[in-house]
């Protein structure tokens, strides 16, 4: 199969690519870690990781790896979902944050979103 490169998000491209070729994934929980990384040591750090994973994600639907349409696939619905969800996932923040800011907004300036 081998990893597939190119992109922010070769883990999830890979492991689209290994389950539309019909193979089984499990989880295996270690006692030990058996790869450590180095997370993001600040909030902007944090910030620019999730710009480039959202980024990458949304590069899966543009590619000849995208689920709901390759029908030569041995995906199953709920893969086929789960890998949809993945890539929309990035373009859902922008109305997250909408609704995050928006009672705040309302708080602060004492107006009303809803019709009197």
């Amino acid at each position: 199969v081998g990893w597939r490169y190119g992109s922010t998000v070769e883990d999830v491209m890979t492991g689209l690519k290994v389950h539309s070729l019909g193979w089984h994934s499990i989880y295996y929980p270690l006692k030990q870690p058996a790869f450590i990384g180095c997370a993001p040591r600040n909030v902007l750090d944090s910030l620019v990781q999730n710009k480039r994973w959202g980024t990458g994600l949304l590069e899966i639907p543009m590619s000849r790896l995208c689920p709901p349409l390759d029908k030569n696939r041995q995906l199953m619905l709920r893969q086929r979902m789960l890998y949809v969800f993945l890539t929309v996932a990035p373009i859902t923040s922008v109305t997250t944050l909408c609704y995050a800011i928006l009672p705040t907004f309302c708080l602060l300036t004492r107006k009303s979103i809803l019709p009197m």
